[in-house]
C-alpha cells in the first residue's frame, strides 16, 4: 500500500473505545449502515403505529354501529311506567294485560316484583306498580 492509501484509510476510520483493553474501529460505511437501520426501524414503528391507529378506528366503528342498531325505543313491549293495582288484580293478570304476547310471562312478573322490591305475589288496591322495560 502506499502512503496516500494509508492516509485515506485513516481519514474514513473512527476509533471506537470497546471498554478496558479492547479497541473497535468503525468506518464511515459502519455508520451509515447504522443509519439506514434506524431509519428502518423508524418506518417500522412508523408503520405499526399507523396499523394501531387503523385497529381503534375500526373498533370504534363497530362499536358506534352496535350501538345505533341496538337503539330501540321499546314501544312493542313497553306502553306505560306505572299501574295502580285494582281490587283483585294479580301480577300475572297486570302482566298479561300491560305487555305484549309474545315475552314470557314469568320473566315479566319476576321483573315487576325485582322492580318494586316485593317479596310475594300480595298485592293492595290502589297500590302503585312500577312497569319496568322487558326486552322481547
Amino acid at each position: 500500500m502506499t502512503s496516500s492509501g494509508c492516509r485515506s484509510e485513516r481519514a474514513h476510520a473512527v476509533a471506537v473505545s470497546g471498554g478496558p483493553g479492547r479497541r473497535e474501529i468503525r468506518t464511515r460505511s459502519s455508520r451509515a449502515g447504522a443509519r439506514v437501520r434506524r431509519a428502518r426501524r423508524a418506518r417500522r414503528l412508523a408503520g405499526l403505529l399507523r396499523f394501531a391507529v387503523f385497529l381503534l378506528l375500526v373498533f370504534v366503528a363497530v362499536w358506534a354501529g352496535v350501538r345505533v342498531a341496538n337503539a330501540t325505543d321499546g314501544s312493542g313491549s313497553f306502553d306505560g311506567s306505572v299501574y295502580e293495582v285494582q281490587s283483585g288484580d294479580t301480577l300475572w293478570q297486570i302482566a298479561a294485560a300491560e305487555y305484549d304476547s309474545n315475552v314470557d310471562l314469568r320473566a315479566v312478573v319476576y321483573a315487576i316484583r325485582e322492580a318494586n322490591g316485593l317479596d310475594g305475589a300480595l298485592l293492595r288496591p290502589g297500590q302503585e306498580l312500577t312497569l319496568p322495560y322487558i326486552e322481547e
